[in-house]
């Protein structure tokens, strides 16, 4: 009986931790709040107001928007591909949220070595990395599926601009592991707390080229060749509308939860603050709030604290830079982008040999 009560317990905290906190209404929350924010950010350096009446400071906007979304006429193309078409909103969905499961925020198991993701194993970045390229090839499978020939010509676009920014997101996501000596994404973050001062140094590089690569990957301004609306409408989202058009901009919204995650985890030391502040009290602190229930609030306000930095700095790309044509940043991408991640790598392996 005991047993019973036990596997029971063990699946209900299980299913709070996936479906609740840290889990997927957690994850939908930042998706949000992460809206809210870059679309406030983005307004004030145009010297606009941004989402202003719909609850605090419009911090309803965007469940508004999702919900208005929601309540249209869902539409499906006469040629369509219409398992495809209507499979493509649901593939990203999951897609998006698996990636978060990936994200160590706080420490939901006391006799775990510290913080980790609801999913941690030895070699969980390298499946963080299909997952991701398995979204690149999602949507440029929306575009085709619909049929139409704006959202192919979208879609063909963004092929081109995934596939070149694909590679230095890797290589770049790859040089803290060579570093750290895992792929493990929690170690990676544990180890990098641990080596010298100037190693951050080595990862300035990196995580330049990570949130290049990151905006390029989210298609967000300069990078939104697929958008242009004097040229191809909505891109390779032209077709989709009411509730599949919901869940891919919620998709979107959760990817860059995943990719502002991934930069504060892999480059940031994760949901960790204060514990790299090296004098006695902060060493206590950091003990403290890693035995107490404490530690999810800290952890969690840590974590959200250096994601909205990142966001500032996505927020501030957006902003500076204008839409650049699509020979332009492959041309970018090939010539620059690519070789430097490369020559960044080598270099940083020629450091760990020597040391």
């Amino acid at each position: 009986m005991q047993v019973i009560v036990n596997l029971v317990v063990e699946v209900l905290i299980q299913s709070f931790w996936i479906l609740v906190f840290p889990g997927i209404f957690f994850i939908t929350f930042l998706a949000l709040l992460w809206e809210w924010v870059d679309r406030k950010i983005y307004a004030r350096l145009q010297n606009r107001m941004g989402p202003l009446h719909t609850g605090w400071r419009g911090i309803l906007q965007p469940l508004m928007d999702f919900l208005k979304l929601l309540g249209k006429e869902d539409l499906t193309p006469r040629k369509a591909n219409k398992r495809g078409f209507a499979a493509v909103p649901v593939v990203m969905l999951v897609l998006s949220l698996l990636l978060c499961m990936f994200l160590p925020i706080v420490d939901m198991n006391p006799t775990a070595a510290g913080v980790q993701g609801i999913i941690s194993f030895e070699g969980d970045l390298i499946l963080v990395l299909f997952i991701s390229t398995l979204m690149a090839f999602t949507i440029i499978l929306a575009g085709y599926f619909s049929s139409n020939v704006f959202g192919q010509t979208g879609a063909a676009r963004t092929g081109m601009l995934l596939i070149s920014f694909e590679i230095p997101l890797i290589l770049s996501m790859v040089t803290p592991a060579l570093l750290t000596g895992s792929l493990r994404i929690a170690t990676i973050m544990y180890t990098l707390g641990t080596l010298p001062t100037w190693y951050a140094l080595l990862l300035s590089g990196p995580i330049v080229i990570f949130l290049i690569s990151l905006q390029a990957e989210l298609e967000r301004i300069p990078f939104d060749v697929s958008h242009a609306e004097t040229e191809i409408v909505h891109g390779w989202q032209v077709e989709y509308s009411g509730k599949k058009l919901a869940m891919i901009h919620m998709a979107e919204g959760i990817m860059l939860v995943s990719g502002v995650g991934l930069a504060v985890t892999l480059f940031l030391g994760g949901p960790y603050l204060l514990e790299y502040i090296p004098l006695p009290i902060f060493q206590t602190f950091g003990a403290t709030m890693a035995a107490s229930w404490l530690g999810w609030i800290y952890y969690t306000l840590a974590f959200m604290f250096k994601s909205v930095i990142v966001l500032l700095i996505l927020s501030n790309m957006r902003t500076v830079f204008a839409r650049w044509r699509i020979d332009q940043i492959v041309h970018a991408a090939w010539r620059y982008i690519v070789p430097l991640s490369l020559v960044w790598l080598i270099l940083i392996q020629f450091v760990i040999g020597g040391v």
